[in-house]
């Protein structure tokens, strides 16, 4: 399960404020006409371009829990010099949201283009057979039989690439790891030394199994693969991030495929559980404790841990805001090392994460779960300090991508995104007009002025309600209402940070009260109706899927 760690943190008292204020509000649309016609344009300008260009070299730099207040550029406490200089160098899309907001269905959609409540992987229709509502979380998984983004490059002469965490293949691995579990993995006590010879030999044979796992997916390359977070690889002494050894893999993959065009998945454990601003999990651990267990020669691509203390205590902030400049290194070797290649012109790097904080928004369909910091960057293609504030959504990144390269997915590609390729190339105009969001037991359709949230029970779980029955929350706590994600602990965090979190539904108002404190439904029918009877219409394309009265 997707929980952070057990170490308790302090928590802020409320929620940071987002950096970019909202447009105007207004009444909702869904003209058809409107979205048709800028499918259109979408086709026909990025096709024009990539039919003429070199097809770019890819990096995308996921990390995973960030937060806006962990970035300097957007109004955190914090120093992150290389992101903030993304940031000018390049596109800034303000209102950038995912559709779900916990880690595997959120790198499902990036991966595939599309939601996450249309996954078919074995774990998720076991957990939900066609006919039952999906409670979409942490058993989203990719299919090996389904096309996705790195197939589709990988087979249009692209070399792929895998470092970092996974989190979305395998879940019958991750559950079953133990003795007489269903994983292949080998098992040592939670307490065992990663320096014993015999167990770290057990630890790298493991690694290598989450590799060529990986592999079958579309890459190429994989290589520093966490089959998720830290925790699942069963070792305490291994609980401990480790940027320095999956940045030495991505170098490495850049520099065996410099020939291009490549793409790199970098996925960051950064910054998820164990709380990385608690050094021992982070700059005080040992650089050699990696996911494949001890490596005695260590690594050597980024400043040292203590550089980055001083560097941070210099700018004036406390050591527990130095976890930022950490993470602000990794992403600043990756650059540097396109910029030694002489690669800068000729790739397009982006830098997003999965999902909000669970300080905030996380395991919620609120915009600090949803909305979340994404930066483009293409030297020479992207106009410096560009910005785009209208709607966009993780769905859109697989099909934007193909789109830039010139590549036609196969036809028996579904994808649910829409390609915003004119916006890399300075289009201001929006695209789409609304985004769908699906989390446990919540759905949601959010405008660029309104957000709708629905929270619908399956019927068996609404029965139980009816009847009065109580149910277990985190620590033991009798809840009237189950929490919308099987995850009691992201439940309580989630249900604690969001007031509204439990009410059946929602309406905010985005640009008056864009922390979504105030609940306006039942006072604008006019603003709620067309926001529904979207919301029906969404749910309606996922067959054999009922939610509510919204899909029967």
């Amino acid at each position: 399960m997707d929980e952070i760690s057990q170490t308790p943190v302090k928590q802020p008292a409320e929620r940071p404020d987002f950096p970019a204020p909202f447009p105007k509000a207004g009444k909702p649309r869904f003209p058809l006409m409107h979205k048709l016609l800028l499918i259109t344009l979408v086709v026909f300008v990025s096709s024009s371009f990539a039919s003429e260009a070199k097809k770019p070299n890819i990096i995308l730099i996921m990390t995973d829990d960030q937060s806006w207040d962990s970035l300097r550029f957007a109004g955190g406490k914090v120093l992150t010099p290389r992101i903030d200089q993304m940031a000018k160098d390049g596109l800034f899309l303000t209102d950038f949201n995912v559709t779900s907001t916990v880690c595997s269905p959120s790198r499902y959609s990036f991966l595939t283009g599309r939601y996450a409540g249309r996954c078919r992987g074995e774990k998720f229709l076991e957990e939900h057979p066609p006919g039952d509502q999906t409670q979409v979380e942490n058993i989203g998984e990719l299919e090996p039989d389904l096309w996705n983004l790195p197939k589709v490059l990988q087979k249009n002469g692209y070399k792929t690439g895998f470092v970092g965490k996974s989190h979305v293949v395998r879940h019958d691995w991750l559950a079953g790891h133990g003795p007489g579990g269903k994983s292949p993995m080998e098992t040592y006590p939670k307490n065992a030394d990663p320096q014993n010879p015999d167990i770290n030999a057990k630890m790298q044979r493991n690694h290598r199994r989450w590799c060529d796992e990986i592999r079958k997916y579309g890459f190429d390359f994989a290589d520093g693969v966490y089959g998720a977070n830290l925790k699942e690889l069963q070792c305490e002494a291994l609980n401990v991030h480790n940027l320095d050894w999956t940045v030495d893999k991505a170098l490495k993959f850049l520099d065996q495929s410099k020939g291009g065009p490549f793409f790199l998945y970098f996925s960051t454990t950064l910054h998820h559980g164990p709380a990385p601003w608690v050094h021992k999990f982070s700059l005080e651990a040992d650089p050699r404790l990696t996911g494949e267990g001890f490596v005695e020669e260590g690594f050597d691509v980024l400043p040292a841990r203590k550089d980055v203390l001083q560097r941070n205590r210099e700018a004036g902030l406390p050591d527990k805001a130095a976890f930022a400049l950490w993470l602000d290194d990794g992403v600043g070797a990756i650059l540097d090392k396109v910029a030694a290649l002489g690669l800068e012109e000729e790739t397009l790097i982006l830098f997003v994460s999965d999902h909000g904080s669970y300080r905030h928004g996380k395991a919620t369909l609120y915009d600090y779960g949803m909305r979340v910091p994404m930066l483009m960057q293409w030297k020479g293609t992207i106009q410096p300090r560009s910005r785009y504030d209208e709607l966009v959504a993780n769905i859109d990144v697989a099909p934007t991508l193909l789109d830039l390269c010139g590549i036609e997915p196969p036809t028996d590609y579904a994808m649910d995104g829409l390609s915003f390729a004119p916006v890399v190339f300075g289009s201001k105009k929006p695209f789409r007009e609304s985004v769908f969001g699906e989390l446990g037991h919540s759905r949601c359709i959010k405008t660029k002025e309104w957000k709708y949230i629905a929270v619908r029970y399956p019927v068996k779980v609404q029965k139980q309600i009816d009847a009065g029955k109580k149910f277990r929350g985190f620590e033991g706590r009798e809840l009237d209402l189950p929490y919308l994600t099987r995850n009691g602990h992201l439940g309580h965090y989630a249900a604690e940070k969001n007031p509204h979190y439990f009410e059946a539904n929602q309406l905010f108002d985005l640009k008056t009260d864009p922390q979504e404190n105030e609940n306006l439904y039942g006072e604008i029918p006019e603003i709620t109706g067309p926001l529904q009877k979207e919301l029906s219409l969404q749910l309606k394309q996922f067959e054999n899927r009922p939610f509510g009265e919204f899909a029967p």
